[in-house]
């Protein structure tokens, strides 16, 4: 049984560093006077000169039927069948997107048009699948579906085959080839994205086989999904060493340095889905849900961790959090135990961590989850018998692999481009720090269906390249799996728990 840190590799990490505080919100500084458009304006001024750079770069010699194409720098400007190319930010007319007046609507006066079709089957007590549960909420019918690009001047509706093979959504700035075919429709043949952000240079060296164990979505819930508490517990014992007994199983063990749990630790949810009876709905859907003796439950599974392993923490949807990003760290209050130990880690949602000389940019997932919503169809989308969809980034979003969007907010040099349209978050007036200043070496995201991973390399000025490991780390209530990431390769394994 391993009962000591001392016993365990130690990882490297620096108290301070560059990006630390990067989605830090003290309470001091909050205001809530001024308007979101700031943000967008702080997006523009952060990524359109680095889109421009990779543009010129690329287009600069190119030609549309052997004519030249230049840049035009305001979109109304745009002349018909002359090639060009534009930079701007696209924005999704969407027929389910969702937007507040609605969500308020909805929770007063009854179930949306989006959610008519879950219901329907529940009345009629059909099979509910996951994707099922999952299309209830997505804002997407192809047949209706417009992008735009827009800039200070105006919006241009977009079209051309590269949108079928291409991961765009609102919020996202690019770079876009073509030409004006119809009046007011740009006909798109090439895209670039902004140039990637210095990565800070990591020393390779020997690292003992480092390695780091994520997890998310453990789901503590006091008197409910027992088997959630259940695997979780057996985990916490395979972790100390409990429950191995080979030498290559400690082996395994002393190596892990460090957990990073990616949000969604408990879930308030389940306490707050009983029938809403009273008139006023928005009121009574949307009130705090806590329950202490999750957390109570949390805090002890934690605490004992912590007495062999250093332990962080971020916020996540179902989480006793605030609504909007970046959720700042769990209280300290609702650790009694845990908050004794040096080695616990409070962190925010989204946060970049900095262990062994790599940096990591880590979120629980409410980003890629809103992503999502732009690629799938609506459950009240009848797909027809194929189920198949005319768009292949689509199909694959759907029925296959979320890695696309993963790598998508990587390329775009954006983490959260969706808000604050449709993913609340706080009125930044100066920056917008989800537009990376940095590329980091790993980027980790929790609560994803199931386990995926890349090696994505990114385009800087005069061809260089940057690399980045990506991670979609699953829910452990539902696949028992967490994801250990060598800290020396960055190659990724899962780690399986089973009952």
């Amino acid at each position: 049984m391993i009962t000591d840190s001392m016993f365990r590799n130690v990882s490297v990490q620096p108290e301070n560093y560059s990006r630390k505080d990067d989605f830090s919100l003290p309470d001091s500084k909050r205001t809530y006077t001024h308007q979101f458009n700031t943000i967008y304006t702080q997006r523009v001024k952060q990524l359109k000169s680095r889109i421009f750079k990779m543009a010129t770069a690329k287009w600069k010699d190119e030609t549309i039927n052997d004519i030249k194409t230049t840049y035009v720098s305001k979109i109304l400007d745009v002349k018909n069948l002359t090639p060009c190319y534009i930079i701007g930010t696209v924005f999704a007319d969407y027929k389910y997107k969702t937007n507040v007046l609605k969500e308020v609507s909805t929770n007063m006066y009854g179930v949306p048009e989006s959610a008519s079709s879950l219901k329907a089957k529940k009345d009629a007590q059909e099979e509910i699948k996951d994707i099922d549960v999952l299309r209830s909420s997505a804002y997407s019918d192809p047949s209706s579906d417009k992008l735009m690009i827009e800039d200070e001047s105006g919006r241009i509706l977009l079209d051309g085959e590269l949108l079928d093979s291409t991961v765009l959504v609102t919020g996202v700035m690019v770079g876009l080839l073509g030409m004006e075919v119809e009046p007011g429709v740009f006909t798109i043949v090439d895209i670039v994205y902004p140039e990637a952000g210095e990565q800070v240079e990591r020393t390779i060296e020997e690292k003992q086989n480092d390695k780091v164990l994520f997890l998310s979505g453990l789901k503590f819930t006091y008197g409910e999904n027992v088997d959630n508490v259940s695997v979780a517990q057996l985990l916490k014992e395979y972790l100390m060493g409990e429950l191995s007994f080979s030498d290559e199983d400690i082996k395994l063990l002393k190596s892990i340095t460090n957990i990073i749990i990616l949000g969604n630790s408990t879930d308030v949810s389940l306490a707050s889905s009983t029938n809403v009876k009273e008139k006023d709905k928005y009121r009574e859907q949307n009130k705090s849900v806590f329950d202490a003796d999750s957390m109570r439950q949390f805090d002890e599974f934690l605490s004992q961790l912590l007495k062999t392993i250093p332990v962080t923490i971020l916020p996540g949807d179902s989480d006793p959090a605030e609504t909007s990003l970046p959720k700042q760290p769990l209280h300290k209050s609702l650790f009694m135990k845990s908050s004794q130990f040096t080695n616990f880690q409070r962190a925010s949602n989204p946060c970049w961590l900095d262990i062994d000389e790599s940096r990591l940019l880590c979120t629980s997932g409410e980003n890629i989850d809103d992503i999502y919503k732009y690629m799938v169809p609506n459950l009240a989308v009848e797909l027809g018998d194929s189920t198949e969809l005319e768009s292949s980034i689509q199909n694959e979003v759907l029925y296959k692999s979320r890695l696309k969007l993963l790598e998508g907010t990587m390329k775009w040099q954006h983490i959260l481009p969706t808000a604050p349209d449709t993913l609340w978050c706080y009125p930044f007036e100066n920056d917008d720090p989800f537009a990376l200043k940095e590329t980091p070496h790993v980027y980790a995201v929790g609560n994803q269906p199931k386990f995926e991973t890349s090696c994505l390399k990114l385009d800087r000025k005069n061809g260089e390249e940057v690399a980045v490991r990506i991670i979609a780390v699953p829910e452990f209530c539902k696949t028992h799996e967490g994801v250990l990431l060598d800290m020396e390769s960055l190659e990724c394994s899962v780690m399986k728990i089973g009952l």
